[in-house]
């Protein structure tokens, strides 16, 4: 859409819950869990789309007319496919825009819908839940959504989920005139969408809002994220001033990132669906959260465990920042305070599955029965069985990133060649009542051990209430002409620890002149 003047509407009307208790009403508003704590949904309503002359949803580009009925109101509307990859699965999901505003969930009357199928996902409670938990967090604006049995030109097509549309518009992502609502995602151009990759990291900026930015948009936006990523890809980067803070709203960043690696959700590793706010002299701002159906124990094509990093690991800009302590501790003091939040979710899972389940077994029947409908999504053999395998999933994933986590209090340091002992400092995160111990060991460098310096395999004891140890490095000055050199040393998990980052050091030995 072209950029169009929006009105700033107060702060909290955007941060409605995420899923409604009763067909048409909103469950709340504001960062309180007492106003959001009813997030199981209603029983799902039937809605009806009746195409005109019964005709086909043919593509995601070209749309259909005709009327969607729900709740007992009908509402002339456009709708077409939508979806990247999800598109090409039987169960379609699909894009409505309404002849005029209506508030289909919540309170807002809006023009534009979604009907997730989430074909992927056999409990249909992934993005729900997800939804549920950034509610709960920092973020801005999360989608509120419902649940519906889609009835296309008198053909029941099984169980949706009926949410908002992440855009620009007050009552959503809710920016200012001069903002700009940003998406990473790698199919940019392959989806015909404007954009650009950044010089340093090649990383795909597009724009969502406007979506026909000018040339003048396209270099302010693009100067900025450059400069941001020189900034955090540079040497000083965990400088306050000088690094990446100033560039970014630490408090979205890390609820964003939790929520993601939460669910271990396979798009979040900079591939698709990660939305970022700009307003031009403010500060980059992560979310909305968004599609959840490959997550929790599902990938493209595969299972994933609940125990290993996705989200921090790679080219996310998230992996960099993990390498500054500072952010490291930050990230684990929040994920304490948001945990209580976590736990009373995932005990609510199979009472949010109950009102579902009629029309979630008929969706079985019409669509799982006997088959994976998407490869990698089978957990189980009835809806009651994928539920369980949900919640159980993310139980222990929450227990795993739980564990007190290990990670050198820096992760580079620099030092002249001359007899010494080096004590890198090795900081552990969280609480542990008993001693725990990390492992280290030598992984790589161009130094020579027990020429240049002297270190073995070995282990870090933690007693309870202590969180910093070091490692001896005995360095050796053989007066030899060398040059520059690397020792390159890795922690180890161990049971009931995890390692964070930085999770690997490098100790760089200046070159030594004497003859």
């Amino acid at each position: 859409m072209s950029r169009a003047p929006r009105t700033i509407v107060a702060a909290g009307v955007a941060c409605l819950l995420a899923v409604t208790l009763t067909p048409s009403a909103a469950s709340g508003s504001g960062h309180g869990d007492e106003a959001r704590s009813a997030w199981v949904p209603g029983v799902p309503t039937q809605l009806v789309v009746n195409t005109d002359g019964g005709a086909p949803i043919l593509n995601r580009d070209d749309y259909v007319t005709g009327t969607l009925t729900l709740d007992g109101v009908t509402h002339p509307l456009e709708i077409k496919g939508r979806g990247n990859s999800t598109w090409n699965f039987p169960k379609k999901p699909y894009k409505v825009k309404l002849g005029e505003d209506a508030a289909l969930v919540g309170t807002t009357p809006q023009e534009d819908w979604v009907l997730l199928a989430n074909a992927a996902d056999r409990s249909a409670l992934r993005t729900h839940t997800a939804f549920a938990v950034a509610d709960r967090t920092r973020m801005s604006w999360t989608p509120q959504s419902r649940f519906v049995e889609l009835v296309l030109n008198d053909a029941s097509q099984g169980m949706y989920q009926l949410t908002e549309q992440v855009e620009v518009k007050p009552g959503r992502v809710d920016i200012p005139d001069d903002a700009y609502l940003l998406e990473i995602n790698e199919r940019f151009v392959r989806d015909g969408d404007r954009g650009f990759r950044t010089v340093r990291r090649r990383t795909p900026i597009v724009f969502k809002d406007p979506d026909d930015p000018t040339r003048g948009d396209i270099i302010r936006v693009r100067r900025h994220v450059q400069a941001f990523e020189k900034a955090l890809y540079g040497k000083r980067f965990t400088d306050r001033k000088r690094g990446y803070r100033p560039y970014v709203d630490l408090g979205s960043f890390i609820d964003w990132y939790l929520v993601e690696e939460l669910f271990r959700n396979q798009d979040s590793n900079f591939f698709s669906s990660v939305y970022v706010r700009w307003t031009p002299g403010g500060k980059l701002e992560m979310g909305p959260v968004w599609d959840f159906d490959l997550s929790a124990g599902t990938g493209f094509r595969r299972s994933t465990p609940p125990r290993g990093w996705h989200t921090r690991l790679g080219r996310h800009w998230i992996a960099r920042m993990m390498k500054d302590p500072a952010f490291a501790a930050r990230v684990k003091q929040r994920w304490t305070t948001l945990r209580p939040r976590i736990d009373r979710i995932i005990s609510q899972l199979p009472a949010a599955a109950t009102p579902l389940r009629a029309t979630a077994e008929a969706d079985w029947a019409l669509w799982h029965a006997g088959t994976e409908l998407v490869a990698g999504s089978k957990h189980a053999e009835s809806f009651d069985g994928e539920v369980a395998f949900l919640q159980d999933w993310l139980s222990q994933r929450v227990a795993w990133m739980s564990n007190p986590e290990a990670g050198f209090v820096r992760g580079f340091t620099s030092v002249p060649e001359r007899a010494r002992v080096l004590r890198p400092r090795v900081r552990l995160l969280g609480q542990h009542a008993e001693p725990v111990t990390v492992g280290y060991q030598v992984v790589g460098g161009t130094a020579t051990a027990g020429a240049d310096y002297e270190l073995s395999a070995g282990t870090l004891v933690f007693e309870p209430g202590r969180s910093v140890r070091s490692i001896p490095i005995t360095l050796v000055d053989d007066r030899e002409r060398e040059d520059r050199e690397t020792i390159k040393v890795k922690l180890q998990p161990t049971p009931g620890v995890i390692v964070g980052s930085p999770a690997r050091l490098t100790v760089k030995i200046a070159a030594n002149d004497r003859r």
